[in-house]
């Protein structure tokens, strides 16, 4: 059908060479072809292809002037960014405060707020506005372009809304998901293992570290990157070495020397017991712990992929909602739309529209009727199931009835067939064997 319109609409721009009557039918049809092409731009389908192209467009715009042209006083491109991104504010304060269906602005907001993008969009201004801020002040210019290039990554992160429309994409963001409350409460059994192998380890070869940094360094950074391959080659005295270390703690850029002596600079800690318990930290968090969380992901993606041809109709019907009554220009031109209905609402006081076709909540007395219509369908289909078992049940009580008539007639006619060559038998002994003429079964076969 949108192919037929579009033809309906584009022809005469094309073929120039048409009678007459064709242009009459045209113009006396221009009103339904303003109506289709109306329609066209306010298809759901359409408002989310533009808001992908406009978005895309943002973020190279974004990472342009991050990279490229981030100077002190903000240039033209800077100033469309802070333009594009006031349209997006102002989308989600029309999608925070439209209230088509008369609930009330907090139950608008809980309903606005229990959406994670909804969360992440909120984040992102946010995090924009502080990094602007900084940014336009001289003395904090360089940390408001590290909060700018911080929030352009939850920008980016912001992209896999897109991938809902998928099939095979969308479930997977499901999937992302759950998968990240589970390396959430992995991290805490992670922390008791790192944090107790690295005090000890801290305690055994360094004496009173009063640098809270390197503190922080020896005790979680050396035992986290320890997990990845990365040990450190002073835990033993193998590879100890003056030259990667300050023996009292003096440069600033060199972590603290092991207990060593001080005649020969030799480490006087005890190897056996540092290395025993690297391998123990090891045996626990890289074969133990990190096949649990292996083992949650696992479990997780197949409890997901079950079901999900239903996740995937659920998110579906989400992005269909959210983009149905979303304004047909994208960012910054939405701004326009923005104006548009401030001026008709706000200036001229004329009532907004509502929509009937979809909600997000139900009244009390829309609820309960629902619950009847479902309840109603519901005995409905389940009388029509028992019919239908019942049905089945009559029919094969007939076939069976109609299996054992033919079986007895069967039997009936190999009876008479088997009787009928007895006799016959009978006959044919009697006349041939003088013997048997006149026993009592060869009279009974005469009579």
């Amino acid at each position: 059908m949108e192919g037929d319109s579009l033809y309906a609409l584009f022809s005469s721009h094309f073929y120039t060479s048409v009678n007459i009557q064709t242009v009459v039918q045209n113009k006396k049809n221009c009103g339904s072809m303003m109506e289709r092409f109306t329609a066209f731009f306010m298809a759901p389908v359409v408002i989310f292809h533009l808001n992908i192209l406009s978005y895309f467009g943002f973020l190279l715009l974004f990472a342009y002037v991050l990279m490229i042209d981030f100077q002190p006083v903000p240039s033209w491109r800077e100033h469309v960014i802070y333009l594009w991104l006031f349209s997006l504010v102002c989308e989600e304060i029309r999608q925070l405060i439209y209230d088509p269906d008369r609930f009330g602005l907090l139950k608008q907001a809980s309903l606005y707020f229990n959406d994670f993008w909804n969360k992440l969009d909120v984040c992102a201004i946010l995090i924009f506005i502080g990094g602007l801020i900084c940014r336009l002040i001289p003395t904090t210019f360089y940390p408001g372009r590290i909060i700018l290039s911080l929030d352009f990554v939850i920008f980016c992160l912001r992209l896999m809304h897109i991938f809902t429309i998928s099939k095979t994409l969308g479930p997977k963001i499901i999937i992302v998901k759950r998968m990240m409350k589970d390396v959430f409460f992995f991290l805490f059994l992670l922390a008791v293992w790192v944090i107790s192998f690295g005090v000890a380890k801290q305690a055994i070869l360094i004496h009173n570290e009063i640098r809270v940094d390197w503190i922080f360094r020896g005790v979680v950074y050396h035992s986290y990157m320890t997990l990845f391959g990365q040990i450190p080659s002073y835990i033993d005295g193998v590879n100890f070495s003056l030259d990667q270390c300050t023996v009292n703690g003096t440069d600033p850029n060199k972590q603290k020397c092991p207990e060593s002596n001080k005649e020969n600079h030799q480490p006087v800690f005890p190897q056996w017991l540092t290395v025993l318990l690297l391998c123990l930290y090891l045996l626990f968090t890289n074969i133990l712990l990190l096949n649990l969380l292996i083992a949650m992901f696992n479990y997780t993606f197949q409890q997901v992929q079950e079901h999900t041809d239903q996740i995937w109709k659920f998110q579906r019907h989400d992005l269909i909602e959210e983009y149905h009554g979303r304004p047909p220009a994208p960012p910054p031109f939405i701004l326009l739309n923005h104006l548009h209905q401030f001026i008709k609402n706000v200036i001229l006081h004329e009532p907004a529209g509502r929509q009937r076709q979809l909600k997000e909540k139900l009244e009390k007395n829309e609820e309960t009727a629902l619950l009847s219509w479902e309840t109603y369908l519901k005995e409905n289909y389940l009388q029509h199931l028992q019919k239908q078992m019942k049905q089945s049940t009559e029919q094969k009580i007939r076939d069976t009835s109609k299996k054992l008539s033919k079986k007895k007639k069967n039997n009936r006619k190999t009876i008479l067939i088997h009787n009928k060559i007895k006799i016959e038998l009978l006959h044919w002994l009697c006349r041939t064997e003088p013997t048997l003429a006149h026993t009592s079964c060869c009279r009974q076969c005469r009579k």
